[in-house]
């Protein structure tokens, strides 16, 4: 279908993708008949409860029949504070305020930045503006959450970003561990980039480092290295510099932990999480943080000066509410783990000796399968149509990687089915992958 619609698309000269009818439990329906089965949790890795869950769209009725939204700062609403205890009921960390946000994880991502600035502000210490980040991170698309990413087709807009501003090495054991470093040793390497930035702006002038809990979507779910957050946490203790962490990919039960930054037994300074919250039945973000926080701000200003419209909207806490219901069990939890377990164990049995495997990591059910080949950029691409065109399966194949996204709630049998579809194509493309096939790839929406 020829796009003639008055809609401003993100891809304006490709044609108008099939229109979505409905979806169930984690198959995708379009109008023209078809369905998908949904690898992506609809492409940004938000569906993690599928489609359609009863008790959630009960939960938008039942509150759109009381009250669409209040404001955050002028009323209270029982969910939100619900919502809160809820979020921090399961918690292995030592945090225990959350500030809701708007609807995105950029939105919360400059939240926790003005969160923890107002508070180094609010202590005297006004010089602290500078933050720290990783490169081949990605905060969001905001200005602020921009400047603290580093996604290349972005770079653009670099001059419209803040100075203060800087970035260290990724941390990605699968890439920059050296052949003769321990995982370790490599974490402290790795902690004293972190140090060496402090110290070369001023520990004086730097507010916080803010990193993904693991690296997510951009780089393929890249675990740290054991003790590599303590040993972040220890420079960050030195120099007065908060810890924030972003698990907007990678929070609330994907891991198979509530806090992905549980399975490394570290307590940040703060949180932010986005899109799981809400599991795309609504936009709803977040900030978790401390009460320690809170007091320097109330002995300070006395008011947290950053606010917007929609933050903490009613309607999408009491959907969020109903979302984190389900997902706050411990059996729900451990299947998160087991289906990600042997996921990730069958990918390896079925391809690590094939000549263009490099890995399979991930946690929980955000898993990721990492390849090497000449043009690999375009073999994730030839993976994702075949897979789509052959088996109506939809994956995220892109540059180096396959990321697989899939609702928490999605069963063996229905992995099994992924599993045989992706490994036959996986080897089958591969037998084929010579320069004439490969000029006959194309790199373009998936649809």
């Amino acid at each position: 279908m020829k796009n003639n619609s008055k809609l401003l698309r993100t891809f304006p000269d490709s044609y108008v993708p099939p229109v979505v009818e409905r979806g169930e439990g984690i198959y995708i329906y379009f109008k023209n008949g078809r369905k998908y089965l949904d690898m992506t949790g609809g492409f940004t890795a938000h569906a993690i409860l599928g489609w359609s869950q009863p008790t959630v769209v009960d939960a938008i009725s039942v509150q759109a029949g009381k009250i669409a939204h209040i404001d955050y700062k002028s009323f209270s609403d029982e969910n939100r504070d619900k919502l809160a205890e809820l979020l921090l009921s399961r918690a292995q960390h030592n945090l225990n305020r959350v500030y809701f946000v708007g609807g995105s994880g950029g939105e919360a991502c400059e939240a926790a930045m003005k969160l923890s600035y107002q508070a180094h502000y609010d202590s005297g210490k006004k010089g602290k503006n500078w933050f720290i980040s990783r490169e081949q991170s990605y905060h969001g698309s905001s200005t602020d959450a921009l400047a603290v990413g580093d996604r290349p087709n972005l770079y653009f807009f670099n001059s419209l970003l803040p100075e203060n501003r800087a970035k260290i090495p990724e941390h990605n054991i699968y890439r920059d561990k050296k052949d003769h470093e321990t995982l370790d040793d490599y974490a402290r390497r790795s902690a004293k980039h972190l140090e060496e930035k402090i110290l070369e702006i001023g520990p004086e002038k730097v507010c916080a480092f803010i990193g993904e809990t693991i690296m997510g979507g951009l780089v393929g779910d890249v675990p740290p290295a054991p003790n590599y957050w303590s040993y972040i946490r220890e420079v960050c203790d030195t120099y007065d510099v908060h810890l924030i962490l972003d698990e907007v990919w990678c929070g609330t039960g994907t891991s198979g932990k509530i806090y992905c930054v549980d399975w490394d037994q570290i307590t940040p300074d703060f949180i932010f999480m986005g899109k799981t919250l809400g599991a795309g039945f609504v936009p709803l973000s977040a900030v978790v943080t401390s009460s320690r926080i809170e007091e320097k701000i109330r002995q300070g200003q006395g008011q947290i000066q950053h606010s917007t419209t929609h933050q903490g909207h009613s309607l999408s806490v009491a959907a969020a509410l109903a979302v984190q219901q389900i997902i706050h069990n411990d059996q729900f939890l451990n299947t998160v783990n087991m289906s990600g377990e042997y996921f990730r164990e069958a990918l390896i049995s079925e391809l690590e000796d094939h000549p263009f495997y490099a890995n399979v990591r991930g946690r929980g059910l955000r898993n990721s399968i990492e390849y090497h080949c000449e043009e690999q950029h375009l073999f994730g691409n030839a993976l994702a149509q075949r897979m789509k065109d052959d088996h109506r399966i939809l994956i995220s194949g892109k540059w180096h990687r396959v990321c697989f996204s899939p609702a928490l709630t999605i069963t063996k049998e229905q992995l099994d089915i992924v599993i045989d579809a992706f490994v036959g194509t996986f080897k089958d493309i591969a037998s084929m992958w010579d320069k004439n096939y490969r000029s006959n790839v194309e790199i373009r929406p998936i649809f």
